[in-house]
């Protein structure tokens, strides 16, 4: 049986071959020393199917890209790689390094948003992780 722990380690490692990531964590900071930071949080768990179907977990995954915002440009600029490049790691082995036999993971949506954590302002790139698993 496939655990949420053995996913987060399968995305973990994908986002770990992505260059510029600096640290990786599986909560929400209080506090960023070293930019850019990606931390990971389930948003949902959901099942489909029953026993004799196979039963099938769903799984939503924000992954939350951490730069301190200092200016438009060079915000922008630090982020581009980071659009196309994390949801390549992913892609590149959809079974998260044999985690999932009968699933798949995949990076299906990428926003921008603002805020703060410990009273510095941010730019946040979020993705979305859609992980299916299930019994063969």
């Amino acid at each position: 049986m496939t655990t949420l722990a053995m996913i987060l380690d399968g995305l973990e490692e994908r986002f770990r071959l992505v260059p510029g990531i600096h640290v990786i964590i599986r909560y929400e900071p209080t506090s960023v020393q070293d930019y850019p930071l990606l931390y990971s949080m389930m948003e949902n768990k959901q099942s489909s199917g029953g026993e004799e179907a196979g039963l099938t977990w769903h799984y939503r995954i924000l992954h939350r890209l951490v730069f301190r915002w200092q200016d438009n440009a060079g915000a922008a600029e630090e982020l581009i790689p980071f659009v196309d490049a994390i949801p390549a790691a992913v892609d590149a082995d959809p079974q998260l390094g044999g985690r999932l036999d009968y699933g798949y993971a995949q990076i299906s949506e990428v926003t921008l948003n603002w805020g703060k954590i410990g009273g510095t302002d941010c730019l946040f790139l979020d993705f979305i992780s859609e992980v299916a698993t299930g019994e063969g």
